[in-house]
């Protein structure tokens, strides 16, 4: 078979068509076996040919739980389901199996459904009110997550709660109506200050699994979710990393709120390169506690080939190289005043690899400057010294000679205006 063939070959196991002989014994069927009205009121699907289904709920959506809808291929998913005579709309119960009955009690991040004829995820966010973005820019900003899951997205739009178009409402009063133009202002200020749901469709190849969907899937719900109030900052990539969501950070910029290394400073090593290690790991963080946004250091990727700062690949950590208490205990010893709020935060990639996120909260500015014991000059380390670093975008700058005399300056000020 040539790599092409290969590459064609659909994943994932074939969904069937549940029905019953006379004596009341289950048939799985593939569709193209069964007529058209059987495939069309089929109550129940399978997955594969063992025991898992999909299930129908009373009269209402399908129900299947995500641990076994991952396994099937998203064709045959496709063919079962379309033009269902009692609907194609697929809930993902993301609980252990058996499936939660009450559909209404699941956590939907999304759904499956079959829109254009083909399998979908139905990923719906509720915002107060309409978006600051558009359609497209919301669209734009969500492919490059869909795509680091090998998914796209095929469509983004905003819809009142209801599943009724905003510009269904402004289309009530004709736009070539003198009379109506004020009407169509009010209207349009009305909607604008009303409840929202953003609808993302995605989508990937019939020829691949369930998975590869679900999973894009996720990433962009969660992702959306993330961005909701403005762009992406330490807090969102904190919910994605804990979400599982690695990929996601794929094509990010380093800004004044994100910094990635590849390696963990070796701050288990005795000797100078273990105290040059421990300094420039409490260097790493003092900058983004000296800075005015809350921020996080993540370790466990590399920077893009020739791209300024963008993040380029998942560079998971062995899990023995990651030792949360001691990295508290260094970070807690070197900086000064200890830095409030600091969490560290391990996620797992793969048995034995991780990804570590050491997560600064925006501190009081009468805190600042947090001070480093320790200074690194010339490539000599000087341990009766202290450093002040700041974080400047991507980059980092020191404190100056004048600057830290205003800050003695100051403090002495204030000290004389208490008494």
């Amino acid at each position: 078979m040539t790599e092409s063939e290969l590459a064609s070959e659909p994943e994932g196991v074939d969904v069937y068509v549940i029905t019953y002989d006379e004596e009341g014994n289950e048939k799985r069927l593939l569709p193209s076996d069964v007529g058209d009205e059987v495939v069309d009121r089929s109550w129940d699907f399978g997955i594969g040919k063992g025991t898992w289904t999909i299930d129908r709920i009373k009269h209402g959506p399908l129900v299947a739980a995500e641990s076994q809808l991952r396994t099937a291929n998203i064709g045959s998913l496709g063919r079962a389901i379309s033009g269902n005579y009692y609907g194609a709309l697929v809930i993902v119960d993301r609980s252990a199996p058996p499936i939660d009955e009450d559909v209404l009690e699941i956590d939907r991040r999304y759904d499956i459904d079959i829109r254009s004829g083909g399998v979908v995820a139905v990923v719906t966010q509720r915002y107060a009110t309409q978006p600051a973005q558009t359609p497209e820019e919301i669209q734009a900003s969500l492919s490059r997550v869909a795509a680091a899951y090998d998914c796209r997205i095929q469509d983004v739009s905003f819809l009142l709660p209801g599943g009724t178009a905003p510009e269904e409402l402004l289309d009530t009063w004709p736009a070539d109506e003198e009379w109506a133009a004020q009407l169509r202002a009010e209207t349009a200020v009305s909607l604008a200050a009303s409840a929202h749901d953003v609808e993302v469709l995605v989508d990937t190849d019939d020829t691949k699994s369930m998975a590869i969907l679900l999973d894009g899937a996720a990433a962009v719900a969660d992702f959306l979710k993330a961005t909701q109030n403005g762009p992406l900052d330490a807090d969102g990539v904190i919910n994605l990393l804990r979400g599982g969501h690695f990929a996601a950070l794929i094509g990010e910029i380093e800004s004044d709120y994100l910094e990635v290394k590849t390696a963990m400073h070796p701050i288990w090593v005795s000797g100078t390169p273990g105290e040059k290690a421990k300094i420039e790991l409490t260097q790493d963080v003092a900058r983004f506690a000296n800075g005015d946004v809350a921020a996080v250091l993540v370790i466990g990727y590399r920077e893009a080939s020739g791209a300024s700062n963008e993040i380029g690949t998942l560079t998971p950590v062995k899990d023995t190289y990651l030792n949360a208490t001691q990295i508290q205990e260094v970070l807690d010893a070197r900086i000064v005043p200890p830095v409030d709020g600091l969490r560290i935060e391990q996620f797992a990639t793969a048995p034995g690899e991780s990804v570590l996120a050491i997560y600064v909260p925006k501190q009081p500015s009468e805190m600042q400057p947090y001070l480093v014991h320790g200074a690194i000059a010339e490539g000599k380390i000087e341990g009766a010294f202290f450093s002040i670093v700041r974080r400047r975008g991507e980059g980092s700058i020191t404190t100056s000679a004048q600057q830290i005399h205003a800050y003695i300056v100051a403090g002495k000020r204030y000290l004389r205006d208490e008494d």
